[in-house]
């Protein structure tokens, strides 16, 4: 099985989208998220591959959508492991660097 490992930016991302939306669409709304992201990052184990490749944002980069959010991760298929980076916002511009789980 796919390893997970989640960065403190992709926490904190998450955290902070949780926050906002409980505060700007109340609770029922944050917990949906919640779920979404969680569920999202579960099947990751299972299809690590489901994102679409994104050589933009790094050269294993890959997108998952949970609309309008968009979870950035790195597949690297020889260790078997899935690296989340960000949850963005879509409407945020991503920057056109690599990511990497030590920023």
């Amino acid at each position: 099985m796919t390893r997970i490992i989640v960065s403190a930016d992709a926490r904190q991302d998450r955290n902070d989208i949780l926050r906002y939306l409980e505060r700007e669409a109340g609770a029922p709304i944050a917990e949906k998220y919640a779920l979404r992201f969680r569920d999202t990052i579960k099947r990751l184990q299972d299809y690590p591959e489901i994102g679409s490749l994104q050589p933009a944002l790094g050269a294993i980069a890959r997108v998952a959508i949970i609309a309008p959010y968009l979870l950035i991760y790195d597949y690297a298929s020889s260790s078997d492991k899935v690296t989340v980076l960000r949850i963005l916002h879509g409407k945020r511009k991503a920057a056109t660097k690599a990511f990497s789980p030590t920023e």
